[in-house]
């Protein structure tokens, strides 16, 4: 009898943990569809970029930068802030949920 009790109690432990894990997962995908739906809604827009980055340039008290050398790739989710620098694109920056971050490195890479 007991060798039978031990099977049956693994059975059951076994589907309460697949019903746990498949409600976890359930959850967890509807959370993820909502932060892409969120970051797709509120990337910024290339104007952003440009007036986030002539305001950061304006507190660093750097050189302006002209407007042909900025350039913003958009991955609909997030975006990303280039500036053009002796013929190279540099990363100098991340739009995404509505803001545009700018990385502490970027007078560095703004040198010419």
């Amino acid at each position: 009898m007991e060798i039978a009790i031990f099977p049956v109690i693994g059975i059951v432990v076994l589907f309460i943990l697949f019903k746990v894990l498949k409600a976890f997962i359930k959850w967890l995908v509807i959370f993820l569809i909502l932060i892409f739906a969120v970051a797709y809604l509120t990337n910024p827009i290339e104007s952003i970029h440009h007036q986030s980055l002539k305001k950061s340039l304006k507190d660093l008290k750097l050189k302006k930068v002209r407007e042909k050398f900025i350039h913003v790739d958009d991955y609909k989710f997030f975006s990303l802030t280039k500036v053009e620098v002796d013929g190279h694109d540099k990363i100098v920056g991340v739009g995404a949920f509505g803001k545009v971050w700018y990385f502490d490195d970027l007078e560095k890479k703004l040198q010419r």
